[in-house]
């Protein structure tokens, strides 16, 4: 039998609906790279090697032009100077001015270390993903290529291509991208195999999408997270090469300055005149350190399963 329904057995649920409003507006809702760069300012050390990288960055274009003098200005009667007023870093033993040649420098070390990173970022991101989402034989040969690349000495490789085609900045990129794309290569092919049976990539090969679109358009923008981390630290490993390669006089050459000539010359004259040391090998230091904790705060903030 069945029952019949009354006016009486039904009760309207009351609706705060302000309140229902306080609570949506209370947690905005925040897009992937949105909550990344709110995670990544609440890491102050992540944002002290930030705003020292921003500060470096700036330096290094401003910083030549503030005083009077020139980073190849010779004046032998003011050499080996330490610091002071007039010459704020001393002088070296040509008596050239040290902050001028220090920023100088790092114009020429950020350049070449962030050239070469981004020049190893285009190779790796196109040679990884291209093997990782065929797969099969062309995945096999690629990576057999890779691993024989990777099976080389990096720094033997580098400075018999120095010694080869001859010293200068661009030589150095050259030399230094030869087989240095072959890890960031490495990283985007295991992002991209596993990315490339997600729903979305089939949904878009099932619409007759190309295959340069399904990997630049839905592949490699979701691989970014880890692309960026190891960009960040294959920065200062380029620009600890390049000091190097200066420090052992297959760098740049004078009058040019780099971090790593400036810190060859100041070695010689370590006892008497630390200043000449000091300084460039401050900078390397900061710059490295700053790259790296940025790195490791990237991985934190693009890391998924740290999200709130």
């Amino acid at each position: 039998m069945k029952q019949q329904l009354s006016e009486e057995m039904f009760r309207p649920v009351d609706k705060d609906v302000a309140r229902h409003d306080e609570v949506a507006d209370a947690e905005p809702s925040l897009s992937f790279w949105q909550d990344a760069w709110r995670r990544l300012k609440q890491n102050k050390l992540a944002m002290a090697g930030f705003w020292a990288i921003i500060l470096l960055i700036i330096m290094s274009i401003v910083g030549p032009w503030i005083n009077e003098f020139t980073y190849e200005q010779q004046n032998l009667v003011m050499k080996n100077m330490g610091p002071s007023a007039e010459h704020w870093f001393g002088t070296d033993s040509f008596g050239r001015d040290l902050f001028t040649r220090t920023w100088y420098g790092a114009r020429i070390s950020l350049f070449i270390g962030i050239t070469a990173a981004l020049i190893d970022l285009i190779i790796g991101v196109i040679w990884g993903g291209i093997a990782g989402y065929y797969g099969g034989k062309v995945d096999e040969f690629m990576m057999r290529f890779c691993d024989i690349l990777y099976g080389l000495p990096y720094m033997l490789v580098v400075v018999l291509l120095m010694v080869v085609l001859g010293q200068g900045i661009f030589t150095i990129i050259i030399a230094m991208t030869i087989t240095g794309w072959v890890g960031m290569a490495r990283i985007v092919r295991g992002e991209v195999l596993r990315l490339k049976e997600q729903e979305y990539v089939l949904a878009s090969q099932s619409l007759g999408a190309k295959t340069s679109r399904v990997l630049f358009k839905h592949l490699i923008p979701n691989a970014l997270g880890p692309i960026l981390v190891t960009l960040t630290l294959t920065i200062p490993n380029a620009i600890f090469t390049e000091a190097f390669l200066s420090f052992l006089g297959l760098g740049v050459q004078a009058p040019i300055a780099s971090w790593g000539t400036m810190t060859n010359d100041g070695l010689e004259s370590l006892r008497y005149y630390p200043w000449l040391l000091f300084f460039p090998a401050t900078f390397i230091s900061i710059t490295m350190l700053a790259f790296n904790v940025l790195g490791d705060g990237l991985r934190d903030a693009l890391d998924p399963r740290l999200r709130k």
